[in-house]
């Protein structure tokens, strides 16, 4: 569903300049391709809303437009129930908890298709997890479990599939703190 309403500017406290790539050396296993942009992109008319950030403050709907204004990571790693490998690229889970307001809680991520699950705060401040917008270099296509997925690396000594393929989402379109 396209939505064509007004969608106010986010607070200056929550631009993509706000929310610099964290660390900005790039050491340990957040690897940025580029820093988020100093503004978010203004929605255009009939533009469609991708992601709503929900949070007790108040909800911030993001177009693909601002998704792509936001810090990005690349990786590579192996989608499972496609049994493909992708080179994924989007923003990282912490930078997006740190743009709704509610960085270091765990998050309910919900998809248009009625899954909903709870990804650890500690899961996703230690490991590069993200809402991948492209894959191979195009937006990802539903049929590959686009346009929104949640994405994991590949490492299966600290994300054994066992427990952690649940945070896979695909047809992700909500993000808010747990309770």
């Amino acid at each position: 569903m396209a939505f064509s309403q007004n969608i106010p500017a986010l607070p200056a406290s929550r631009q993509a300049s706000s929310i610099p790539a964290l660390p900005s050396s790039n050491i340990g296993p957040f690897h940025y391709l580029r820093p988020g942009r100093s503004a978010l992109p203004a929605v255009k008319p009939g533009e469609r809303v991708m992601l709503t950030l929900e949070s007790p403050g108040g909800s911030f709907r993001l177009t693909r437009a601002q998704l792509l204004a936001l810090p990005t990571m690349r990786y590579t790693t192996e989608q499972p129930q496609l049994h493909r490998t992708y080179t994924y690229e989007g923003v990282p889970l912490r930078d997006l908890a740190r743009l709704g307001g509610f960085a270091g809680k765990d998050l309910r991520v919900y998809a248009s298709n009625g899954f909903m699950t709870v990804i650890r705060a500690s899961d996703y401040l230690n490991t590069p997890m993200m809402l991948a917008h492209t894959a191979s270099g195009k937006p990802i296509p539903v049929l590959e479990k686009g346009p929104l997925t949640i994405v994991i690396p590949k490492d299966a000594s600290q994300l054994p599939a066992r427990l952690y393929s649940r945070y896979w989402v695909w047809y992700a379109v909500k993000i808010s703190p747990a309770p």
